[in-house]
């Protein structure tokens, strides 16, 4: 058989003769002429045919569920969103219970305000009202230190709203944008090392921490119930506690973490709870 076929395929511009044989009369006989292309293209035009029956089949009558079901996939798409929506408001939800859970700590470590002085300008205050001190002693400087601290606390500060927008708290390019569906709650604005980054409006530090992932992190309450959040710093020239004013340095950035990918600064902005935009509170200077 596959021997016919072969001299079939190769003659196949030949007119041949086919002639059919009676066993029971010999004599008669019945031929018939053809060129085997006409054949192959009769054969390749029903299977033609035969596969576009099943396409059809497959596609629009309920055979398509043997093999394929649009349905299921189409679900299994929704579904598939749904989750990667649900794990980025989880992840929303447990920073912003973090960062609660913070304020609280900070807020349940005094008595009359959430924001301490520090030791050093404590210990200042104390010499300066001792009449046995001597003028002389407390260097011109941290004179000036502790009555600016002094007069942000009582300047109160948080009873007004931050004024937005306000410039980057660093020179820079802007190179990742707001993306919370990502995970990426901020924007990360590209600089070089050692590069100082300031306060974006008047506030309090209320978290400082170094991490694995991000380096040196710094979270700052302001009022109206903001908080911004720097990540990938270098090194930080506040602590918990201080009072800042909009424009104070608060460190250095530098390519810190492990998830850094060169020197920059991420910062974020949440409000009640909720991550904002920055692009919508801050402009390029």
């Amino acid at each position: 058989m596959f021997e016919f076929l072969k001299r079939l395929f190769n003659n196949q511009n030949r007119e041949l003769t086919f002639v059919l044989f009676d066993e029971e009369e010999p004599e008669s006989s019945t031929s018939y002429h053809f060129k085997p292309a006409q054949l192959w293209r009769l054969f390749y035009g029903a299977l033609t045919v035969v596969c576009i029956i099943v396409l059809l089949l497959v596609m629009f009558t309920p055979l398509s569920t043997l093999l394929y079901n649009r349905e299921d996939a189409q679900l299994r798409e929704r579904a598939i969103k749904i989750s990667k929506k649900v794990q980025a408001l989880q992840d929303s939800l447990d920073a912003r219970d973090t960062q609660l859970a913070e304020m609280q700590q900070v807020i349940a470590s005094g008595a009359d305000t959430s924001f301490n002085v520090t030791k050093e300008y404590q210990a200042i205050s104390d010499q300066k009202r001792s009449e046995t001190l001597e003028p002389e002693t407390v260097s011109d400087v941290s004179i000036d230190r502790m009555l600016s601290q002094n007069d942000i606390i009582f300047s109160k500060i948080f009873d007004s709203v931050p004024e937005f927008p306000t410039t980057y708290p660093i020179d820079g390019t802007s190179t990742r944008g707001y993306n919370p569906e990502s995970g990426h709650y901020g924007i990360d604005i590209a600089t070089t090392k050692g590069t100082e980054f300031k306060a974006i409006a008047d506030g309090a530090i209320v978290n400082q921490d170094w991490t694995v992932n991000y380096g040196f992190v710094l979270h700052i309450q302001h009022s109206n119930g903001i908080i911004t959040v720097f990540k990938h710093a270098a090194s930080l020239s506040k602590s918990i506690g201080d009072i800042v004013k909009k424009g104070d340095i608060l460190g250095t950035a530098g390519d810190v973490g492990v998830l850094s990918s060169g020197p920059h600064l991420h910062i974020e902005i949440w409000k009640n709870g909720v991550p904002q935009n920055p692009n919508a509170y801050l402009i390029k200077s």
